[in-house]
């Protein structure tokens, strides 16, 4: 019989290939493994810090929300508190102001005041001279109205007030007083009181002469005569 030639086809060669490959596969797997459940707990680890951290920061951000809304509160307070302070401070201002005008025009009124009695006293020095003068003049006159024709001049109790005091006015009683208050205070005469009442008309007609003319016996002479007018009125009706 023939034989058949041996013929190597490598299959141990190839089985421990095939166990090797194995070998070195489980260990790729076994490494892998290790590897991908470290990296899961790592992620794991990482999600869980992840979440810590999400939660400090969203802590925080309250927080800072907190106090973003109370610095808001307080800048709003202080900007409410700084406009009532300005406008405090330009009502202060506007009273101020005001107060300043009205002391200003206070002080123009005192200056012009002083201005008038300083002109008012002139006035009046210049009349008291003139009085002086005049009645330098009229005091023969005067002398004779009070020694011979009853008439006679009184204090009437207010400075630069003066009564005038006639009487030998009705015939048959020469004592009946008839009287008058001439003010002086200012520079026109006037006849604030008269006893008997005489009419207001005539009387402001002789006043009237007195502050045109200022001749004081002028004045005496008519308000004697309407004195004498008014009692022969008075009596022959009575």
């Amino acid at each position: 019989m023939a034989t058949l030639p041996l013929i190597n086809f490598g299959f141990e060669e190839l089985r421990d290939r095939m166990v090797r490959f194995t070998v070195n596969f489980d260990e790729y797997i076994e490494r892998n493994r290790k590897r991908i459940l470290e990296e899961r707990n790592e992620f794991a680890k990482n999600i869980v810090e992840d979440k810590d951290t999400q939660r400090m920061l969203k802590k925080e951000i309250e927080h800072y929300k907190q106090k973003e809304k109370d610095v808001a509160e307080i800048v709003a307070k202080e900007d409410q508190e700084a406009a009532e302070a300005e406008q405090a401070i330009s009502e202060m201002a506007r009273k101020k102001q005001c107060k300043e005008e009205q002391r200003t025009h206070l002080l123009a009124q005192i200056e012009e005041t002083r201005e008038a009695i300083r002109k008012k006293r002139k006035m009046r020095a210049a009349e008291r001279k003139i009085l002086s003068s005049q009645a330098s003049r009229n005091a023969p006159e005067l002398l004779f109205w009070e020694d011979y024709l009853g008439m006679r001049i009184e204090g009437a109790g207010v400075t630069d007030h003066l009564k005038f005091v006639f009487t030998h006015i009705i015939d048959s009683d020469w004592t009946k007083e008839f009287s008058f208050i001439v003010n002086m205070v200012t520079r026109d005469y006037e006849v604030i009181q008269c006893r008997p009442k005489v009419d207001k008309t005539k009387i402001d007609d002789v006043v009237d002469k007195l502050n045109e003319s200022r001749d004081f016996s002028l004045f005496l002479k008519g308000m004697r005569q309407l004195f004498k007018e008014y009692a022969d009125e008075s009596y022959a009706s009575g």
